[in-house]
């Protein structure tokens, strides 16, 4: 009886706030990711960086609206699992959650990965592998603590990353105010430059920066952590998809009219962020970007092993995992231990990706993609076909605008890479058989949601 009674007590706790959540969301984003990329897509886009991310702000911002939707209607932990699974069908469901669990498990390995990379580059007698085990491990005591303490800890590390954007920007702006760079604040080839524009490359870099915005979807795994979940969660992920855009496009806009030839002369992509400093005059803000942006990546590891760790505990705790694995929580620190620790164990795998950032970036957009198509997808079927809510308004709300966001998913699924929808392939392919033998080849329906909080 004292098994059972410490069983229906331990539970989530909610202890989060709005801002709480809208921090988490963009801990989970890393503000400063736009810097990581900067040398990549400004290579690869011809200077077209900026669009790129306009147009990724564009494509989430309407995913972004039909999780708004869903998360009124499902206010618990799961995410696109949860959606799918209780308003499209509950296979398509399981194999939602599982597609997006590659990106969610993976994008922690991005993160070590960074930080390993930079840390060596700076401290070459410190090797990659030691540096990786050392944070993972970091990252995996303070996720086992709890959430609230995690998000203190990303409002601080946010904080500056956020102070580190705003010093660059007002430093380039003074640097091209005098004659540096373009010369001018206003440059519109900044933004779309005929000369330098490729379609295929523009739309593959918003491709990739689509998981740069997972950050909303991760705040909606902290459903049942949250206070007041109904008013605030809807509220959060606007605010960090627009957030997140608005902020990244400023700043590449701004590093691009610094240096706009940078696309053509960088030498190194993976940390073409350490050539513009010195083309400012301004090489000391590589150390201290140096400092702030490993921060950010830690957090953005945190954020995404805290994420994926709820996600396979909603998944546990309906059995479609195993149970008494994947479903269990600490009594003493009510979080769920062994999704995090196993999830560690994975983002581990930076160590077989430290000549390869670019490859390992583009394995984990193929899930998020997918993930985004299906919410979508779930606002139709939830409101507008099973609840029947039309005409006027309603259809607009409830087909128009997640149509529109599965049109933009399909576009932008076309210029994914290669490799990554290799990957993703193969392991919704693993999905689909674990899923066969669950429910006896489909005979039956894997075991219902539970909605209790």
């Amino acid at each position: 009886m004292d098994d059972l009674n410490t069983r229906q007590e331990t539970k989530l706790k909610r202890t989060l706030s709005l801002p709480l959540l809208i921090c988490f969301g963009l801990a989970y984003l890393a503000p400063t990711v736009v810097f990581n990329y900067y040398g990549i897509f400004e290579v690869g886009t011809g200077g077209m960086y900026t669009l790129s991310l306009a147009i990724t702000t564009v494509v989430m911002f309407f995913t972004a609206y039909s999780y708004v939707q869903m998360v009124k209607a499902y206010p618990v932990a799961g995410s696109a699992y949860t959606y799918v699974n209780k308003s499209v069908q509950p296979h398509l469901g399981f194999l939602s959650g599982w597609v997006m669990l590659i990106d969610y498990l993976l994008l922690p390995m991005v993160c070590y990965l960074l930080l390993g990379i930079y840390i060596n580059d700076f401290f070459p007698s410190l090797p990659v592998w030691a540096i990786v085990i050392v944070v993972a491990l970091l990252g995996m005591l303070i996720n086992i603590v709890g959430m609230k303490t995690a998000s203190i800890v990303d409002t601080v590390i946010i904080s500056a990353q956020i102070g580190f954007t705003l010093l660059l920007i007002v430093l380039i702006a003074k640097f091209v105010m005098g004659g540096g760079g373009t010369a001018t604040l206003f440059d519109g080839t900044a933004i779309f430059n005929p000369e330098t524009f490729e379609l295929k490359a523009t739309l593959s870099a918003s491709a990739i920066l689509c998981v740069s915005f997972v950050g909303f979807d991760a705040v909606t795994t902290m459903a049942e952590e949250a206070k007041n979940p109904e008013k605030v969660m809807g509220k959060a992920v606007i605010g960090v998809c627009i957030g997140a855009g608005i902020l990244f496009m400023v700043t590449s806009y701004f590093t691009h009219i610094a240096w706009p030839a940078a696309y053509g002369l960088i030498e190194d992509p993976d940390a073409g962020i350490f050539e513009l400093f010195p083309m400012m005059d301004a090489s000391w803000m590589g150390n201290v970007f140096f400092i702030v942006d490993n921060c950010a990546s830690f957090i953005c590891a945190m954020a995404g092993m805290g994420a994926v760790s709820r996600i396979l505990y909603s998944m546990g705790r309906d059995n479609i995992l195993p149970k008494r694995f994947f479903g269990k929580l600490s009594p003493r620190f009510q979080t769920p231990v062994n999704n995090i620790v196993l999830t560690t164990v994975i983002a581990m795998s930076a160590l077989f990706y430290q000549d390869n950032l670019f490859g390992a970036a583009s394995l984990i957009s193929f899930g998020a993609v997918i993930g985004f198509f299906m919410v979508n997808l779930s606002v139709i079927s939830h409101y507008f076909v099973r609840n029947k809510e039309r005409g006027g308004a309603k259809t607009f709300k409830y087909l128009i605008m997640p149509a529109i966001g599965m049109a933009t998913l399909v576009f932008v699924f076309i210029y994914i890479e290669t490799p990554a929808k290799i990957l993703g392939c193969g392991w919704l392919l693993i999905g689909v058989i674990y899923l066969a033998i669950k429910t006896k080849f489909f005979k039956t329906l894997p075991p219902e949601m539970t909605l209790d909080e």
